[in-house]
C-alpha cells in the first residue's frame, strides 16, 4: 500500500538536490523512483521520473575500487614459528568488583 504522494516524493527528492553529495543524490533518487512506481501520475511522468533518476545514479561519482591485500604478504609471526609475546597490562577491575567507588 503506498500511503506518500507522489507530490510529497518529489519535494522530499528536491530538498535532498538543494545540498548535493552523495547520499543526498542517492536518497533523491531512491525518493524519485518510488514516485515513479505511482499510478497518480501520468505515464509521461512516471517515465520522466525514471529519466531524471537513471541521470542522478549516472552523475553520482562511483565508489573507489578496493584495493585486495597481495598474495605475497608476509604470514603472522604465529605461522613463521616465532614465538608471540603478550604484553602483561593489568586486567581493569569491573564495576561489580568496585564497592564504594563512583562511577
Amino acid at each position: 500500500m503506498q500511503t506518500t504522494s507522489p507530490a510529497s516524493l518529489l519535494v522530499a527528492a528536491l530538498v535532498m538536490l538543494r545540498h548535493p553529495c552523495n547520499r543526498n543524490q542517492a536518497t533523491a533518487q531512491l525518493l524519485i523512483e518510488r514516485a515513479a512506481e505511482h499510478t497518480e501520475l501520468t505515464p509521461a511522468e512516471r517515465e520522466a521520473c525514471l529519466d531524471l533518476a537513471d541521470e542522478l545514479d549516472q552523475e553520482r561519482p562511483q565508489p573507489a575500487v578496493m584495493h585486495t591485500k597481495p598474495a605475497s604478504s608476509p604470514r603472522p609471526a604465529a605461522d613463521r614459528g616465532e614465538v608471540r609475546r603478550l604484553s602483561r597490562v593489568p586486567a581493569l577491575a569491573l564495576s561489580h568488583d568496585m564497592e564504594g567507588t563512583v562511577a
